[in-house]
């Protein structure tokens, strides 16, 4: 066999990147960009929590969008202007109350294991507390960008590196994350001379470029430890950079913008990774009940109370929630024995929603699309709401714990 050279390694790169490219643009065809997904008057009818058969008369009642129908068929679609008009209006969702000081609440989903559907996860939750009536934020800190790709944005080919991503504020280039922000196809279709700009679900992309962000956040403390050497550091600020709230203080004016803030985090337990932790105000750590998994889950947990040790103001931090989310789960014998392991190991931290492993949403992944993304499914309608229905019960947990924590804020 001969030997493989570096040359070699570029041009298998750079054919397998131009391969991506064609697919992308097969599958999101007729143009490179996704658009935003239309919805049934049953789905309407369940993100209300109604009975369709209300529909009419809450659509007089208020004067509510009653749909077009379908070409060729009877039945009516709402575009998700109009499905979120819907929920807001007749919907019981929580909303935060702006002129009372409330602010969005940070909720990370984290494991440092690849595999276990924690993009996935962070994705659809972000895009059904979206559907909610929420205004929704996701922060892609995964150096794959496997987020940024789910919500159209090709995370090679397609993002500014000198204002997208959370690396020109890591660097210093930035005063915080705001300008970092983009806007996704969850947004507000322009008709005629309408051209009001509402975008439901934005995002803080993630390219490659992001796996230097260990290096841009080392390179922050060496810098400041270099000028407290030459006295050049006000006394007050006379200790080690607190790097592990940079990602904490750069989201800080988006919290005054947005409801609700969902990151997805890269598979480790990084600098950045701690960044993360040290941000959210809840945490979900998807695990399927697999041995494996199980295992890390815990090895997770220990390194993770050995390191915040490590930081000053750690005591003092404290979560509105944690849970482990049972995902990928099979109806095996061996998925029961590990569950039921699990359940004794984390105790009331185990989540009692468990979202299965479904080859439908495997086929829907592949087409870069999520359970959320169509209005029909691709396989039974069994298997779509075999998986919808835990989704759903996951999305009225975070909802319930965010109505939680701004009825404590308001009590402050």
């Amino acid at each position: 066999m001969p030997k493989v050279t570096m040359d070699d390694v570029a041009s298998f790169s750079a054919e397998a990147s131009d391969y991506f490219d064609e697919l992308q643009l097969q599958l999101n065809k007729p143009s490179p960009s996704k658009e935003a997904p239309t919805f049934s008057s049953n789905a309407i009818a369940e993100m209300c929590k109604i009975e369709r058969s209300q529909m009419r008369y809450l659509a007089k009642k208020y004067d509510l969008p009653t749909g077009s129908v379908v070409t060729g068929g009877k039945a009516k679609e709402y575009t998700i202007d109009e499905a979120i008009q819907w929920v807001k209006t007749v919907g019981k969702n929580p909303s935060r109350n702006i002129e009372a000081g409330e602010k969005a609440r940070v909720y990370a989903i984290i494991n440092y294991k690849g595999g276990v559907s924690k993009t996935t996860t962070a994705v659809t939750l972000a895009q059904g507390l979206a559907l909610r009536g929420l205004n929704v934020l996701l922060v892609d800190c995964d150096p794959q960008g496997s987020a940024t790709q789910l919500l159209g944005i090709n995370p090679e080919k397609d993002i500014d590196t000198t204002e997208s991503t959370v690396m020109p504020y890591l660097l210093g280039e930035k005063p915080d994350l705001s300008s970092a922000v983009v806007s996704t196809y969850w947004r507000k279709k322009n008709i005629g001379n309408d051209t009001t700009d509402e975008v439901y679900l934005s995002l803080i992309p993630s390219c490659s470029f992001v796996l230097e962000a260990e290096f841009a956040i080392t390179s922050r403390v060496d810098m400041h430890a270099r000028l407290q050497e030459k006295n050049e550091v006000p006394e007050e600020e006379q200790t080690i950079y607190p790097f592990w709230q940079m990602l904490k203080n750069g989201l800080e004016p988006l919290r005054e913008k947005f409801d609700c803030i969902i990151i997805d985090t890269p598979p480790s337990l990084s600098p950045l990774s701690m960044n993360v932790m040290f941000a959210a105000d809840g945490l979900i750590m998807p695990s399927p009940p697999e041995k494996l998994d199980f295992t890390s889950s815990i090895k997770y947990w220990n390194v993770f109370q050995g390191l915040i040790s490590m930081f000053p103001d750690a005591p003092d931090k404290k979560y509105d929630f944690i849970t482990i989310l049972p995902t990928k789960v099979k109806s095996t014998e061996d998925h029961r024995l590990v569950k039921a392991q699990m359940k004794r190991a984390f105790g009331p931290w185990m989540n009692s929603i468990e979202i299965p492993d479904s080859t439908a949403i495997s086929q829907l992944l592949a087409l870069d699309k999520t359970i959320f993304d169509v209005s029909k499914p691709l396989g039974s309608y069994e298997a779509f709401r075999r998986y919808k229905d835990p989704i759903n019960n996951l999305i009225d947990y975070v909802l319930l714990n965010l109505a939680t924590a701004w009825d404590e804020e308001k009590k402050k």
